[in-house]
């Protein structure tokens, strides 16, 4: 449950249940270890995929992660960057922004294609954009 001091989002069990299955989808698509969907203050929206103990350390990390990067659009006179893609040996993480600010954490290894990955992604975000915000409009 998203704390109501740091998110005006409602999350309903009809838009969680939407969001899984989108969700879902993304995962098998794109061959994903784990999705994970962040609340722009950090917070963990929706997750799919492998069991993880640090789903919530790894959202609140992301949101800070990505608030550094739209700094560095800034400085260098962009208005924000809305991808952000780290690379490490055995695991990938791709992150876009949705247009609610929101992040679509996408953890992947070597069996997924970093084209794929960026390809499905921005399919699905406009869906997911719209399915919080009518979220929002609910509270």
């Amino acid at each position: 449950m998203l704390n109501p001091q740091l998110s005006s989002l409602i999350v309903t069990t009809e838009g969680l249940e939407k969001i899984t299955n989108i969700l879902n989808k993304l995962k098998e698509e794109t061959k994903a270890r784990y999705i994970i969907l962040v609340e722009k203050s950090g917070q963990m929206i929706a997750n799919v995929g492998e069991e993880t103990p640090f789903t919530m350390p790894l959202s609140a990390l992301v949101a800070g992660a990505f608030a550094s990067t739209r700094e560095i659009a800034k400085l260098l006179g962009e208005t924000e960057f809305n991808v952000m893609f780290q690379q490490g040996k055995t695991r990938n993480i791709f992150i876009s922004a949705l247009k609610t600010q929101d992040l679509l954490t996408v953890v992947f290894d070597e069996s997924a294609m970093l084209g794929i990955v960026k390809l499905k992604t921005k399919q699905v975000s406009g869906e997911l954009g719209d399915e919080i915000t009518s979220m929002i409009h609910k509270k």
